[in-house]
């Protein structure tokens, strides 16, 4: 690891990406596999190395009478032209000639000086050094250069040597790689595959914005004809390990987007509550697929990492330097993951828990397994992340308690949650067509005092909240019939669909998981059409309002069309419903929600007996 900062593995994260690659008898070709390091991560090795003194300062010399003393300060490093580093630093020196105990003439200088410094790498060494290849003054406090040209070459020939003496080990790094590959190889290879010997520390260039290194390893490439080889059904084990692998992802993509989102600016924290919501859709996808003969785990990460790349690469988490290098370490190792998919996809790329949670500890060294493990408890910083309260209310307020059995039939005040008296007549029940008028009247008040508990909350604004009221309709309607429990084969269940969405607002279990509580999703209808009204909520404000999707084309209840459009499909599916390229499946769903939208406008509930053969 890098000596200059003991607690980080500068290239380690790259070896999660090549552990599990499966080798062919074909010739090997270099890959590329880039690292970009903040500068800030370049000042910490000149801080730690250097400049080491009281309030960050690097005496490089000071003589016995103070005749002659040189101070250097405020190191600020940059990209410069030609692929140099520029590095400008506060000088304070003293020139004089000592004699029997006194300093003569004596010339004192304050100042700035800059200096130019290219990266190098030694072939076989695993360093990166930095040659000093040019100098100049800046200027003295007063604008003016007072320094002779004898008093800048004693300056030049004490400064060039020091901070030329900078240097990263990525040694350890490589070594720890190397071993890591062979250890990943099958045991009894004969054929060649992926050499581990051959990787190695290739270059180091500074660019504008940061300095690249570069490390190279063999890999196999493709055969011409080469075609991925048709996937068997998965046997039990296999189905077994191919749920823990997508829970191992799910686990780690859920704990890295919060991470990352802990410190970031509103608007940016926004963005990647977006992409979790994105990933767990495209998880939703891949589970309610009927095959799983694919690993999911390395499509969803790619994809993802597509996502992300552009928005951690542009600086936007202003970090400072330690983690600065930690996030560094984390981009070129998801890069180096990209790079081997595209160069040699016939290695057949494979996440599971251990190579996750070693690229999670790249990011986060404390990281704890708790962090990382797959599990269903509510986290209401996750749900903070979405603009969500801490908990989602359930129980009206004190001393607003129903009082007898039908008390579910008076209008609903503004609460804060639905009535318990009517979740537990609803709970269980499958209507006949004897009692269907008095079932829909029900769970229309259930969905009423819903809707009645999302304005006390006051996230819609009234102008939209007559829409907002018939959107929470529809969507009851369109996902689940009004619906929370069927009956199959005698037995009552909550209503479930193939993709794990559970209830009368059809909750998607793999979505929401850990910002809903799965078990009363499933057992308590009160609280999954409050969850229900909370995302569409979500949607409607922080989506469909947020992005003017009813100025697109003139009509306020686009927001409703576009609202559904990503309840049903996630966030990159708002413009759907108007959209050309809109596949006919979507469209049949989203021209399914407009029909029951405008019925609910129009008829009420008892639209919904279309459900039942009314």
């Amino acid at each position: 690891m890098p000596r200059f900062i003991s607690r980080y593995r500068i290239a380690a994260p790259l070896c999660w990406a090549l552990t599990a690659l499966l080798p062919l008898p074909v010739l090997a070709a270099p890959i590329a596999l880039p690292v970009s390091l903040d500068y800030a991560v370049v000042s910490d090795a000149l801080s730690r190395q250097v400049f080491q003194g009281p309030e960050g300062r690097a005496e490089l010399f000071r003589d016995n009478l103070d005749c002659n003393h040189l101070t250097l300060s405020d190191p600020q490093v940059s990209g410069a032209a030609d692929g140099l580093l520029r590095l400008t630093t506060r000088v304070r020196a003293r020139v004089g000639t000592p004699v029997a105990g006194r300093c003569l003439m004596p010339v004192a200088w304050n100042g700035s000086i800059e200096t130019f410094k290219e990266a190098l790498v030694a072939p076989g060494s695993g360093q990166v050094t930095f040659r000093v290849t040019d100098s100049n003054i800046l200027s003295g406090d007063d604008g003016q250069r007072k320094m002779s040209g004898v008093a800048w070459n004693w300056v030049k020939n004490q400064v060039h040597p020091r901070l030329g003496a900078v240097s990263i080990d990525f040694g350890p790094t490589v070594s720890d790689l190397r071993a890591l590959l062979r250890d990943a190889l099958p045991a009894g290879q004969t054929e060649p595959g992926l050499n581990a010997d051959s990787l190695n520390l290739q270059s180091a260039y500074a660019g504008p914005d940061a300095l690249t290194v570069t490390f190279s390893v063999e890999a196999p490439t493709p055969p011409p004809d080469w075609v991925p080889a048709p996937e068997a059904a998965l046997t039990p084990d296999e189905l077994a390990a191919w749920d823990a692998a997508w829970q191992s992802w799910d686990a780690f993509a859920t704990w890295l987007i919060k991470d990352l989102a802990t410190p970031a600016e509103p608007e940016l924290r926004a963005t990647l509550a977006e992409i979790l919501l994105e990933t767990r859709h495209q998880l939703r996808d891949a589970l309610a697929a009927e095959s799983r003969a694919e690993d999911p785990v390395r499509g969803l990460f790619l994809s993802t990492w597509a996502r992300l790349a552009p928005l951690l690469k542009s600086n936007a988490l202003n970090l400072p330097a330690a983690r600065s290098l930690e996030l560094a370490t984390f981009i070129g190792a998801a890069d180096a993951l990209q790079a081997l998919d595209a160069a040699a996809p016939h290695l057949g790329l494979s996440l599971d828990k251990n190579t996750l949670r070693r690229m999670a500890r790249m990011l986060v060294p404390t990281v704890t397994e708790e962090q990382l493990a797959y599990d269903s408890r509510v986290d209401p910083q996750l749900r903070q992340l979405l603009g969500l309260e801490p908990e989602l209310e359930l129980q009206p307020p004190e001393g607003t308690g129903e009082a007898g059995p039908f008390a579910w039939l008076i209008a609903p005040a503004e609460a804060a949650a639905v009535s318990p008296s009517l979740v537990k007549l609803l709970t269980g029940w499958i209507p006949e067509q004897n009692d269907l008028d008095r079932y829909l009247r029900a769970m229309e008040q259930l969905l009423d005092e819903s809707i009645a508990a999302e304005r006390k909350r006051g996230k819609v604004a009234d102008d939209y909240f007559a829409l907002y009221g018939n959107l929470v309709r529809a969507t009851a309607w369109q996902e689940s019939c009004w619906r929370q429990y069927v009956e199959n084969k005698g037995e009552i269940s909550p209503i479930q669909s193939s993709a794990g969405s559970v209830g009368l607002m059809q909750i998607n279990q793999h979505v929401w998981r850990k910002i809903y509580d799965l078990d009363a999703l499933q057992n308590n209808v009160g609280y999954n059409a409050r969850a229900g009204n909370e995302i569409l909520a979500h949607y409607l404000v922080d989506y469909a309002l947020k992005r003017k999707e009813h100025e697109a084309r003139g009509d306020i209840e686009d927001l409703a069309r576009a609202t559904y459009a990503v309840y049903n499909g996630g966030p990159s599916h708002l413009t759907r419903y108007r959209r050309d390229d809109t596949n006919a499946y979507l469209r049949g769903i989203d021209a399914a929600f407009w029909d029951k939208y405008q019925a609910i406008r129009e008829q009420g509930a008892d639209a919904v007996k279309q459900c039942y053969g009314g």
